[in-house]
């Protein structure tokens, strides 16, 4: 087979694998507008909202109220004993459904769920009542709220301007000029205007990086105090683990205390949770995220090697596209100093790359001996 006769039967097979996913897409789409506008059967009860939290913790679906019937055969989808939530088609419609109850599927059922913006969630499956199920936890309680101190709020809104990326940017600019003639006078008739593109990406993408990067407003957000629970679930090893506290509060554990032993003991405790994002800020006596990153800051090596990375690639780009052996006279010598500029800097990041390897080895030895020492966390 010739590669152009390749190339048009896996352009054919793309787009049949595309019109396929869209006919399924739409189809979906149909079926849960056309169950929207069914007639309600009834109107979610209490009892089964509270026995849904789970559900709309791990999975952020957010439901409606109006119970509608639902027919059909049960098909794909994932059953995990170890996660509370499964997934699949029933009748063709994608569905939510509680672990406790899939032993209730059969080879025709007859649900009952309420719609969400992508998901119907069952309600009952074939005469089981999700009301009827055992409890995993209680729920979460609310023991008090405070507002995010200072050294939380700047944890929150994340750096700010990096100069190595304006830097990088500032000589990716000049390369370009160089490169593409602008700064030639008369212009070589072997060098294009649009040979520093690659070049300008370089800048472009410079300067989105260093540019400030703040999340959230300035002032301080509500921090609530919350007793229950803590669990986590992994649905499989390719996802990452999600926790709960209590069956419906999603709560987001900081990287430095996920591997700790006493949160893993699935026991009672009480955390400070960030209201508008899950976050957990603290966890009890001597529990403090932001005095931990305080004390113990990143070394920042993953930065000064994205920095080498880019220095690396301009010096590449800057020699394929910069014609050497015929440079004009322009009459200003250090407009190709820009090369030197980024060796110097290059030089610089290399240095300090070690410098950081070495204090990420100490941090984390020093920070895992300080977890060790305290307390067992969510204690009051």
């Amino acid at each position: 087979m010739s590669r152009a006769a390749l190339l048009v039967v896996l352009a054919l097979l793309l787009a049949m694998i595309v019109a396929a996913v869209a006919e399924w897409t739409s189809r979906v789409r149909t079926g849960l507008a056309s169950l929207r506008r069914s007639s309600a059967l009834r109107t979610l009860d209490a009892d089964e909202h509270a026995a849904l939290a789970t559900v709309r913790a791990l999975t952020g679906c957010v439901h409606d109220d109006q119970v509608q019937v639902l027919r059909g055969t049960f098909t794909g989808g994932s059953v995990s004993r170890h996660y509370p939530v499964s997934d699949g088609l029933l009748g063709g419609i994608p569905v939510l459904l509680p672990r406790q109850v899939c032993p209730h599927l059969a080879a025709d059922n007859d649900a009952e769920v309420v719609l969400g913006e992508r998901w119907a969630v069952v309600v009952r499956l074939n005469g089981f009542h999700v009301a009827a199920m055992r409890p995993v936890a209680a729920a979460s309680r609310i023991r008090g709220e405070r507002l995010e101190t200072p050294e939380e709020v700047a944890m929150r809104r994340g750096p700010g301007l990096r100069p190595s990326a304006l830097l990088i940017a500032v000589l990716a600019l000049w390369a370009a000029a160089d490169a593409s003639g602008v700064l030639c006078l008369p212009l070589p008739r072997d060098v294009s205007y649009l040979s520093g593109v690659p070049l300008l990406a370089i800048a472009g993408l410079g300067f989105w990086l260093g540019r400030p990067r703040r999340s959230g407003p300035a002032t301080a957000q509500r921090v609530l105090q919350v007793q229950g629970r803590l669990r986590g679930y992994q649905r499989n090893g390719q996802t990452s683990q999600a926790w709960l506290l209590g069956k419906d509060l999603r709560v987001q554990l900081p990287w430095e205390w996920v591997n700790v032993a006493g949160f893993s003991t699935g026991r009672s405790m009480r955390l400070d949770v960030r209201a508008g994002d899950g976050k957990v800020l603290a966890a009890g006596p001597g529990w403090c995220l932001a005095s931990d990153r305080l004390r113990y800051p990143a070394s920042g090596g993953f930065w000064h090697l994205a920095w080498l990375g880019l220095l690396l690639l301009l010096q590449v780009l800057g020699v394929i596209w910069l014609p050497l052996p015929q440079r004009p006279d322009l009459g200003w010598p250090g407009v190709f100093h820009w090369q030197l500029f980024a060796l110097l800097a290059a030089g610089w990041h290399v240095l300090m790359l070690v410098v950081c390897v070495r204090r990420s080895v100490g941090r984390t030895a020093a920070l895992g001996a300080a977890l060790k020492a305290r307390p067992a966390p969510g204690t009051e």
